[in-house]
């Protein structure tokens, strides 16, 4: 399995895993690298292995090597406002514009090392469509081939979609929205399929 880009679930997907298989760990910040490492030290977890990549970057060596993906990507933050209200002062059109980019360019990247079969998770904590489904969306008909007969449902809406998915289909997708409990996010789970 491969996490970019967050800590904290790294460390949790390890013990939901009971500490067998593997996970590799990548981010581009060293002081995030050298706290999963700590923590996972803390934890007593060994399947961990941290590496400080740029997911922007891609790597022929990690081509169709990964069962699972999960993508922790940057976000303009908008689902955890109640706990950085000054996030939506900092925020411009252009710094979206930008983040946007760099999420579509990680996914397209990242996309390449998940196996046949494989599952990809892509998580923000926005709630902008922009950032989520938009980007899947984007993601999902630049690997086009049509394909009439296919259908994919959507478990957040309940709705089906007539696809014209190549190599990717959306499992479920869904936006949480925040409230005075729970941080908004957004998650989509996506297979690759047999070409």
């Amino acid at each position: 399995m491969l996490v970019v880009h967050h800590g904290g679930k790294t460390t949790h997907l390890a013990e939901l895993m009971k500490n067998e298989g593997k996970i590799e760990a990548w981010d581009i910040h060293p002081n995030r690298v050298k706290l999963v490492e700590e923590n996972a030290k803390r934890l007593r977890i060994s399947i961990i292995t941290t590496k400080q990549k740029n997911a922007l970057q891609y790597e022929e060596e990690y081509q169709e090597k990964f069962d699972k993906i999960l993508l922790d990507v940057p976000c303009m933050g908008l689902g955890v406002l109640k706990r950085k209200p000054d996030i939506k002062w900092k925020k411009t059109k252009e710094e979206l514009a930008d983040i946007i980019k760099i999420q579509k360019e990680i996914l397209k990247i990242c996309s390449k090392y998940l196996k046949d079969d494989g599952e990809l998770i892509y998580s923000t904590c926005s709630i902008l469509k922009e950032e989520n489904e938009d980007v899947i969306e984007e993601m999902i008909h630049t690997n086009v081939q049509i394909n009439e007969n296919k259908v994919v449902k959507s478990i957040s809406d309940s709705q089906e979609i007539s696809s014209t998915i190549d190599s990717f289909c959306i499992i479920e997708q869904k936006t949480i929205l925040p409230d005075e409990n729970t941080d908004g996010f957004f998650m989509c789970k996506l297979k690759k399929c047999h070409r």
